[in-house]
């Protein structure tokens, strides 16, 4: 049986991951599990603990704890060091990364070197305001084969020139957790996240927008606030990723918790944490991928802040703001408008049925690594 090799650098594609992991051992098919990155930073809630429900076969500890380029730079370095090491004493066929995180470019580059069969998850995809769209793209173009989450994302990645064949539309890994994660109950849950049941509730999540030129972390970070300050529920906020400029965005944002009361911050949740608290939510507010791609399935209201997401595809739950304050308010209101919400009450999800996990381990089960698979060619006879 071939061997998969899945490297997680983040709480957000660990906690899709979670989903192939759970698939693996149901049908007992062989994996490495190696963690990285901010799974192992105590800053970022030390996600690492999230994974111990599975079999870690080894951790690669990389990232410098200076928030600037050149200690990004840097970090990079060593983790292709780290990598080396990897690569050298373990023996794969498949390179697992999910997504679109600069971390994942050593891992690619070592994929190459060491000439692995390099699997893509969530490629094809656009999210115009970040970095993350260039290292998406050239993830593509290394990879040997993709798996997506609807099948406009599949034709994106067919239009870059890659071989129909290669390219399988298997749904969002989300909707797999989402659908198989077991739920804490209501009390429990906001008994542990310090919360009062009796009061509604709205979950935050801001991340770096790193293409983004006019207006200062700081200050998205205070219109934020500013247009919440007139929402009377709780609000759960989780931190920002450890993309450039987190740390000043994480001190504005913790600058805002100091005055705000009806705020509980949570370094991380976790996945089942997460997944059940939405359901409870008036809305779901910030730039998170999750508020585009998982959330929509609750039909919960997700309000979208910038263009971080910016050329993802849009359910109707989905409400785009810029970054003033006004506009911010104008857009929970309607989020908490009962018409709006009722008009959710038939959306159609469009990311899957719940199966993708089973069918990734079918095709990589089913694939046979030899030259044509490792020889990449451009094809654009379709496009």
């Amino acid at each position: 049986m071939k061997k998969i090799a899945i490297f997680s650098t983040s709480r957000a594609d660990f906690g899709l991951f979670e989903a192939l992991l759970r698939e693996c051992e149901r049908v007992k098919y062989s994996y490495y599990l190696f963690l990285g990155g901010m799974h192992t930073k105590e800053e970022f809630g030390k996600s690492i603990n999230d994974a111990k429900k599975f079999e870690i076969t080894e951790t690669f500890d990389f990232l410098l704890n200076e928030d600037t380029s050149k200690s990004k730079s840097k970090s990079l370095g060593i983790e292709s060091f780290a990598l080396s090491e990897i690569f050298s004493k373990y023996s794969f066929d498949f390179v697992l990364i999910l997504g679109d995180r600069f971390e994942l470019l050593p891992i690619v580059n070592t994929a190459i070197i060491f000439k692995k069969t390099i699997v893509h998850l969530h490629g094809g995809e656009i999210t115009e305001g970040a970095i993350d769209e260039q290292i998406r793209h050239m993830i593509t173009k290394s990879a040997h084969l993709h798996f997506t989450a609807c099948e406009d994302y599949s034709n994106n990645i067919k239009k870059m020139g890659e071989e129909n064949w290669r390219v399988h539309n298997v749904g969002a890994l989300g909707l797999d957790n989402i659908l198989n994660v077991s739920k804490i109950k209501k009390e429990e849950l906001f008994k542990e996240l310090s919360l009062d049941s009796n009061q509604s509730v709205s979950l935050c999540t801001y991340h770096p927008v790193t293409l983004e030129y006019k207006l200062s972390p700081e200050k998205q970070v205070q219109n934020l606030f500013k247009a919440l300050e007139n929402y009377s529920g709780q609000i759960v906020l989780t931190a920002p990723n450890i993309d450039p400029s987190y740390s000043t965005l994480l001190k504005s944002i913790k600058k805002e918790i100091e005055k705000n009361k009806n705020i509980s911050y949570h370094k991380h949740l976790g996945i089942k944490k997460y997944l059940s608290l939405i359901k409870y939510c008036d809305f779901v507010i910030g730039n998170s991928s999750s508020g585009i791609l998982e959330v929509p399935y609750f039909k919960i209201p997700t309000i979208n802040i910038g263009d971080r997401q910016k050329g993802r595809i849009r359910h109707k739950s989905i409400i785009d703001t810029d970054y003033s304050v006004e506009s911010i308010k104008i857009e929970i209101g309607k989020a908490l408008d009962s018409k709006f919400r009722s008009s959710l009450e038939n959306m159609k999800y469009k990311f899957g049925d719940g199966h993708a996990a089973e069918r990734i381990i079918n095709v990589l089960k089913n694939t046979e690594i030899y030259e044509k698979l490792m020889r990449k060619k451009l094809n654009f006879s379709g496009v």
